[in-house]
């Protein structure tokens, strides 16, 4: 199934309201190469707060932009899709040497079948295709 931009906007939308007081506790919005990247600044943008990038390459190498910026902050990890867990559990990890006092996480969805969940997102059985999968 291909997710619609519209769709997105309304998902996150309404994510940010619904959990505006743990949100207004988050420092930073860190986004995932390539999908999660728009996800993460939509909520940046809702919750006003500053978005740093994560990048995964073909060869599974994790790089952060920022990441002393991160040290003692309350961190929320963005990705679109959690499909099996691995890159998830990747920039989790590198985040995680950064030393947040916090790490939240946040997809639009996870697939049943992964092997880690992040704090929000919408189980499917099914795959779902981004716009930025096209």
């Amino acid at each position: 199934m291909t997710v619609t931009m519209k769709t997105i906007e309304s998902l996150i939308g309404s994510f940010v309201r619904e959990h505006v007081v743990e949100l207004k506790r988050i420092d930073f919005v860190v986004g995932v190469s390539r999908g999660g990247l728009i996800p993460a600044a939509l909520i940046a943008t809702g919750i006003d707060k500053p978005l740093v990038a994560a990048y995964i390459d073909r060869q599974d190498r994790v790089s952060l932009d920022r990441g002393a910026w991160l040290k003692g902050k309350r961190v929320l990890l963005v990705d679109d899709i959690v499909r099996t867990g691995k890159t998830f559990k990747k920039i989790h990890a590198l985040l995680a040497r950064t030393n947040p006092a916090s790490i939240e996480s946040f997809s639009l969805y996870s697939l049943t079948t992964a092997s880690v969940f992040p704090t929000w997102t919408i189980r499917r059985d099914k795959d779902q295709k981004m716009p930025w999968d096209l």
